[in-house]
């Protein structure tokens, strides 16, 4: 399930009828769980390294033609590039422990989660959060956005960013891997956001790298998740107050 609060952003009226029905107003996030503790004398950390093997796409120029205002922020051309990859090391890919951890609780954090919209362009392009954690969505630009969120588990939205400085804040309640983020009124829009009911998940960067902290010891399967290039898994060990690697290869 979705839930999400803020101050309303004006409505576009082609636009109404969907999101009404698409959304459930909430107040604020979820209340938080009773926790399950980690003793810090035992835990111990998982460092992932996530690969990507052969060339790299090229890169494909996005045609903002259209939509002139977009194309007026642009002065460069603009690239579509579903693939980062630098020697060898993958970024944009989503690392977490999928199974493992058994029946713990986590305590969400309170600090949100922010994705602008910047330029005709979602910053940052993947991202994730906790159950409860806000996820804020911010438009810098003077163009107009719709956000639309698809999901295949919690509920879809689709809402309004009429004018620059407009923020929206949603709340999760459900977890779900790589829920994809669009705007319908600029199609190469693309953001993707995961939602996990634990803090062991990482988005990595150029260095392909995710380090998960204060896993307490025991037996975990590892997974990464990537838009594009799709799913790997990896298993490890974690004695206690050890240190284990997983490499996850493309």
């Amino acid at each position: 399930m979705l839930r999400y609060a803020s101050p309303r952003s004006r409505w576009v009226a082609g636009l109404l009828a969907a999101i009404l029905t698409a959304c459930t107003d909430s107040s604020g996030p979820p209340p938080q769980p009773v926790v399950t503790p980690v003793d810090p004398a035992t835990a111990g950390a998982i460092i992932a390294q996530v690969r990507f093997a052969g060339p790299v796409p090229t890169p494909v120029a996005i045609n903002m033609a259209a939509a002139g205002r977009c194309a007026d922020l642009h002065p460069e051309p603009v690239f579509d590039q579903p693939v980062q990859s630098s020697g060898g090391k993958l970024a944009d890919t989503l690392v977490y422990i999928e199974s493992g951890l058994g029946e713990r609780t986590f305590r969400f954090p309170t600090e949100p989660v922010v994705i602008n919209q910047r330029g005709c362009l979602y910053h940052p392009r993947s991202v994730a959060l906790m159950v409860g954690q806000p996820l804020e969505f911010h438009n810098s630009d003077p163009e107009a956005h719709n956000v639309h969120g698809r999901p295949v588990e919690v509920h879809a939205w689709n809402f309004m960013m009429s004018r620059p400085g407009a923020t929206r804040t949603l709340y999760f309640d459900a977890p779900e891997i790589g829920i994809r983020v669009g705007c319908d009124i600029h199609p190469w829009m693309r953001a993707y956001v995961s939602v996990l009911s634990h803090p062991y998940f990482g988005v990595s960067d150029r260095d392909g790298t995710v380090k998960l902290t204060n896993v307490p010891p025991g037996h975990y399967v590892v997974a990464a998740w990537h838009p594009t290039l799709g799913e790997r898994r990896g298993e490890v060990t974690l004695a206690p107050g050890g240190t284990q690697t997983v490499n996850l290869q493309y």
